[in-house]
């Protein structure tokens, strides 16, 4: 039985082999592209079933360049990504602070950009600040 995929995160790119075949061969895909028919941006989904190049590529995506952004440190990332899940960690690394968490635990040295994104993610609006000592 087929499932039909829905919502705001169904165009996002989830499994790692569709991009190492376009990464190779950027003509192997000359279909139709939904995305673009809609005129939406796809994303790149951070999921254990990520690749290293997919998880590099959301690094630039997010992050711009910087030299750290290899393929080798996307694949320390998915080494993380499962070693978290192995400890029974539920950790979400699609935002910009996420992204920037697991690269720090992978082993990667933080850019500005993603000192800031952590920041900002831990900031708390003053009604949260509010309800905290209660």
């Amino acid at each position: 039985k087929r499932t039909p995929i829905y919502g705001d995160r169904a165009l996002d790119m989830v499994f790692g082999f569709i991009h190492s075949a376009m990464k190779d061969d950027p003509t192997i895909y000359d279909g139709f592209d939904i995305a673009k028919f809609l005129g939406v941006e796809r994303s790149m989904r951070v999921t254990t079933m990520a690749n290293g190049d997919m998880l590099c590529m959301k690094l630039h995506e997010v992050f711009g360049d910087d030299d750290q952004f290899t393929e080798d440190m996307g694949k320390a990332m998915k080494q993380q990504i499962l070693v978290n899940a192995r400890e029974g960690r539920r950790e979400e690394y699609d935002s910009a602070a996420g992204l920037a968490i697991l690269f720090d635990q992978a082993g990667g040295h933080l850019t500005p950009a993603m000192a800031n994104a952590i920041n900002v993610s831990t900031d708390n609006h003053p009604r949260i600040e509010a309800l905290i000592p209660e």
